[in-house]
């Protein structure tokens, strides 16, 4: 297929996402009524602290928990759901990339996680009469852009794992609560254990969200800013290097065993 019409499966796939992940219940709760009563939840945890602290662990932690849950989650459930409905073999067989149809849903589930992260934002700051300040817009908007890719990334790699092996979903479910605690979504990660600290920094939402807070309380030191975003850049990039080569193998296994529908 040429650019124009694989530029069109693309954008389909992303509508058609979109209409399919807003369809069902469990989605429209984990984008609308989920960030609401994580804000809630953490607000009341927070609610003696600095505007600051506020900003930083109840307004964008909960934006970042939503944003989780609505693109990785979501998008790596899509293959389970695929077979499920028996679409997986349609898909695959389709005269399209396989890999493009994916990234076409999980970029669709993405700018829906994006609507749920400023849900978020905005409850927290109507609700509880917090002002939004960003001190660096222009680097947050860097920041969010890159911290997005990481994200789908990330995703993609979850649903090629899917589509490899059923068993992920368990390891999906095992987790989610561990990534939260561990990138520090609700608190800093300097109050893990120091054992601890190796593993939170091997993940790019840990340095997505110390970048996103370095650029709202303004940034004092940017050789460490430029460390992170370094950081960032390169896990995003392995994530999306070990994306395309999990859809290499699922191309050679669907082709080898005929299994696809039934791992």
């Amino acid at each position: 297929m040429d650019m124009k019409a694989n530029l069109r499966v693309f954008i389909s796939s992303i509508f058609l996402q979109m209409r399919q992940s807003f369809g069902r219940s469990m989605f429209r709760f984990c984008m609308i009524v989920y960030p609401i009563l994580y804000g809630f939840t953490l607000y009341m945890i927070y609610m003696d602290s600095s505007n600051e602290k506020i900003i930083n662990y109840v307004m964008f932690g909960t934006a970042v928990a939503s944003l989780w849950g609505t693109i990785s989650f979501s998008s790596a459930g899509d293959i389970d759901r695929e077979r499920f409905m028996g679409a997986l073999e349609i898909i695959f067989n389709s005269p399209t990339n396989f890999f493009l149809i994916m990234f076409g849903k999980v970029v669709g589930n993405t700018i829906l996680g994006t609507l749920s992260m400023l849900i978020s934002i905005f409850f927290v700051s109507i609700a509880f009469s917090i002002p939004i300040i960003i001190v660096d817009l222009s680097k947050f908007i860097l920041v969010f852009i890159i911290g997005l890719s990481s994200f789908i990334g990330i995703a993609m790699m979850l649903s090629g794992l899917l589509a490899v092996s059923r068993s992920t979903r368990i390891f999906m479910n095992i987790l989610d609560y561990p990534m939260m605690i561990l990138s520090g979504v609700a608190f800093p990660i300097s109050l893990l254990p120091s054992s601890l600290i190796p593993i939170s920094y091997s993940l790019a939402p840990t340095h997505f969200l110390l970048l996103i807070r370095m650029c709202i309380s303004g940034i004092d030191n940017l050789h460490s800013f430029y460390i992170h975003l370094g950081y960032l850049i390169g896990l995003t990039t392995i994530y999306g290097i070990l994306s395309y080569f999990l859809y290499k193998i699922i191309d050679i296994k669907a082709r080898e065993k005929a299994t696809l529908g039934v791992i």
